[in-house]
């Protein structure tokens, strides 16, 4: 079981100039999931990256797992591995698994009970599928956390009436414009959570949309659902000056906005207010355009202090939450170590049934000259002692196969005899002559 090992980073222990460095681009995933593999001992990997979080879920038998995954995780964003480590958490075993659980439903999230996380954790999950760096241990885990999420958001009320990235930015933007319907939105980048935001500004009767996407196929289909109209990358500066609001969430790597592009686009404004939300990771906008007079710049982070008071409201739906987990937490425990002990509980047992059965079948003679009440009490007293001797066999093959790796397995396999047939025992040939009525 201690072979399942998280380490990451998230909105709660580092801050976002530390995340940003570190997020994955979809393009960069599969070269660095084989890297984990080769360089990080990792039998099994997962990333998980997204605008909060940046998470290696992996399956390792190795004891220096953190070391390993944490210098391949610095070594593919150049960091030094003593900086980066002050920022990182680390989960294995039970508590791994816990984790996930937990980053799945939403309970670990920026907005409590979101549920955008669940289709990043199953996305994360279908790329390390088609890399094929998952099996047995990880496909297990990730769709219990599926399952479980499912569970969490119908057997309580966590996702309900729930606070998200989006509808909290467009509170922020009720603050600057007092009516949207003279306004125009301009989505930079088509990501879920910026279409979420263009949705609750439709709703708010948003006067106009624009919509800027590398790929203007993907801008035109955006557009269409927003009764908008799009725009060719390209264009962006062309097109800012007449953008009110401003909604950027691609997958740059580096920012496609800066200070000099918005004080070029507000001295063709007058200056008039811009909210400009920057949801991407890494950041999208730099952090020097809030200086340009009219400018208010807001990220993932400027967010937090409106989602915790709204996570505060909803502790007790937490706490059913958090014991939702603990006991799904627990199960899924149990049903690892029945389903690694099982082929070794398996083999044993059917080794010590099949020398109880060859010993009987060679005392078969005397057996048949007993009454029939008599040769069942020696049958089931056969039964008696092989399960008593196979008994704490079978509790000791439990708890070893929760931190052994696959050698010391094998090890405990050939300790056992397990790997070959049972030898049948030699019949004693003078005590059945001596039997012989």
């Amino acid at each position: 079981m201690h072979r399942y090992v998280i380490l990451g980073v998230s909105h709660k222990f580092a801050p976002l100039e530390v995340r940003e460095r570190l997020a994955y681009s979809d393009r960069r995933i599969p070269a660095a999931l084989r890297a984990m593999r080769e360089n990080a001992g990792c039998d099994e990997v997962a990333i998980l990256s997204t605008c909060n979080r940046v998470e290696i879920v992996a399956f390792s038998g190795r004891n220096d797992a953190r070391e390993l995954i944490l210098r391949q995780l610095a070594t593919d964003h150049a960091f030094a591995p003593d900086y980066l480590d002050k920022y990182c958490y680390l989960h294995r075993g039970p508590d791994a698994v816990q984790h996930l659980l937990r980053v799945a439903g939403g309970l670990d999230s920026l907005v409590l009970g979101e549920t955008q996380v669940l289709n990043q954790v199953k996305r994360a999950y279908l790329m390390a599928q088609s890399e094929n760096t998952t099996g047995r241990a990880l496909n297990t885990l990730f769709h219990r956390a599926f399952a479980v999420a499912k569970r969490l958001h119908s057997e309580t009320d966590i996702g309900r009436g729930q606070l998200s990235i989006s509808s909290v930015a467009v509170s922020y933007i009720d603050r600057v414009f007092e009516n949207l319907r003279d306004k125009t939105a301009l989505l930079v980048g088509a990501g879920e959570v910026g279409e979420l935001t263009l949705t609750y500004l439709r709703e708010r009767g948003i006067g106009r949309v624009l919509v800027l996407s590398r790929t203007l196929e993907r801008a035109r289909e955006v557009a269409r659902r927003f009764d908008g109209d799009a725009v060719p990358f390209e264009l962006i500066e062309d097109y800012l000056p007449s953008a009110d609001i401003v909604v950027c969430q691609t997958s740059s790597e580096a920012p496609i906005l800066g200070k000099s592009a918005f004080a070029r686009s507000q001295r063709k404004r007058s200056h008039a207010p811009v909210f400009v939300l920057d949801l991407a990771v890494p950041r999208d906008v730099t952090a020097d355009s809030a200086s340009v007079d009219g400018v208010f710049l807001y990220n993932v982070d400027d967010l937090e202090a409106v989602v915790a008071e709204h996570a505060m409201a909803r502790s007790r739906e937490l706490e059913v939450c958090n014991t939702i987990i603990s006991e799904e937490t627990r199960a899924f425990l149990a049903g690892f170590r029945q389903a690694a002990a099982g082929p070794l509980i398996e083999a044993l047992t059917r080794r010590a049934r099949q020398i109880k059965q060859t010993e009987l079948e060679r005392i078969a003679p005397q057996l048949e000259a007993l009454q029939p009440e008599a040769r069942r009490e020696i049958e089931m007293l056969a039964d008696r002692l092989v399960n008593k001797l196979l008994h704490p066999q079978i509790v000791a093959l439990k708890d070893a196969v929760e931190t052994a790796t696959p050698e010391q397995l094998r090890a405990l396999e050939r300790a056992l005899g397990l790997d070959t047939p049972a030898p049948a025992p030699a019949p004693d040939t003078a005590s059945a002559t001596e039997a012989k009525p």
